[in-house]
């Protein structure tokens, strides 16, 4: 089953997304860093007032709570800027300079999986190094390792496609997660 498909950001991004549901640490990391530091830090403005009102407060703690105050801030806008310019980076070193187009190709078969970008690269993988696969109706991700992985939009499939991609899935012995 050959797939023709043109790679967007709005599908890079599907794919982190769906990446970072895999495990529960990434969930936690994610958790922590987008949603935990910003509390800490709006908890931190809501009680530094009281700090400075009271004179029972020594002075060291004062300092100690106002550099970590002004760190969490730093970290509760830098880091959702930072991981938007890094997603923008990342998807744009999916292709190389020259090319224009985000025309890639990939083929399953019962042997191997046969990816690549058509006149620049192809890799070429059998099913027994494949080491999980992921889908939802967004993308579609067969995984080399923990980290690396393929991936196409899932509107690419026809409904045969997605069903057949599906049974070899199963022949091959992988868990398929949603």
């Amino acid at each position: 089953m050959k797939i023709n498909y043109t790679l967007t950001l709005a599908d890079y991004k599907a794919a982190l997304r769906l990446h970072s549901r895999q495990t529960f640490g990434r969930r936690l990391s994610l958790i922590l860093i987008y949603i935990a530091v910003p509390i800490l830090a709006i908890l931190g403005l809501i009680i530094w007032p009281f700090l400075h009102i009271t004179d029972q407060t020594p002075t060291w703690i004062i300092i100690l709570m106002n550099g970590i105050e002004i760190l969490l801030v730093y970290l509760s806008i830098a880091a959702p800027i930072s991981r938007f310019l890094q997603i923008r980076k990342n998807f744009k070193r999916l292709f190389p300079s020259a090319r224009t187009d985000r025309n890639s190709s990939i083929d399953i078969g019962d042997e191997c999986i046969l990816s690549g970008l058509p006149g620049v690269s192809e890799v070429k993988t059998f099913w027994p190094g494949i080491f999980w696969f992921a889908q939802d109706n967004q993308v579609t991700m067969i995984y080399l390792n923990r980290k690396a992985f393929l991936f196409f939009p899932t509107s690419a499939l026809s409904p045969d496609q997605r069903i057949e991609l599906n049974n070899i899935v199963t022949r091959h012995g992988l868990r398929k997660e949603k």
